[in-house]
């Protein structure tokens, strides 16, 4: 299976649960986004809170990579409705000009009703990280707005996906430190 921009791959971390019976799984999804002109702030770099934005249209791909493209009726793809419940960054350095961004996400955590992903942020090229972060996505249901348990169905395709073979460069950890 592939997505806009990149395989789906191994990749290697696993994170602490988010709720009851929660599990990181061993595959990565890797993405692109392009960054454009107007998100660079006075100084010409990316504004730290669009490096939020950027994770939020990866994430979005990976669901419509596993066949939950988005559907504005509630109906359709109640597997798309989630709320993010918590959002960590770090930034290692700079974005200084419009370009690709490369945008790797590994399941760090599938619980019940949440989903945990962190991700790698690289500039143009894939190279150098220039940030890293943490998403948890909790399932609601629409009409209540309270937590809602993932579908079988979602979560079998999830761990489909990210089950194939290793991708080329997955396995390397590298140690990133805040960008100062």
């Amino acid at each position: 299976m592939t997505a806009r921009g990149g395989p789906l791959g191994r990749g290697g971390d696993t994170g602490a649960a988010t709720d009851s019976g929660a599990t990181g799984l061993p595959g990565s999804f890797r993405t692109t986004t392009e960054v454009a002109w107007d998100e660079l702030d006075a100084l010409g770099v990316l504004h730290h809170a669009r490096f939020s934005v950027h994770a939020e249209r990866a994430f979005s791909r990976l669901l419509d990579t596993l066949g939950y493209p988005y559907d504005p009726d509630p109906a359709v793809r109640p597997e798309r409705h989630h709320v993010v419940a918590r959002l960590a960054l770090t930034f290692t350095g700079p974005v200084d000009r419009p370009g690709t961004l490369h945008i790797e996400q590994r399941v760090t955590a599938l619980g019940r009703t949440s989903l945990t992903t962190g991700f790698t942020v690289r500039a143009a090229g894939g190279g150098s990280v220039v940030a890293e972060g943490v998403r948890t996505a909790v399932h609601i249901d629409r009409a209540t707005r309270r937590p809602r348990p993932w579908s079988e169905e979602f979560r079998a395709r999830l761990r489909a996906a990210l089950a194939g073979p290793p991708a080329a460069g997955d396995g390397e950890t590298k140690e990133t430190a805040p960008w100062t």
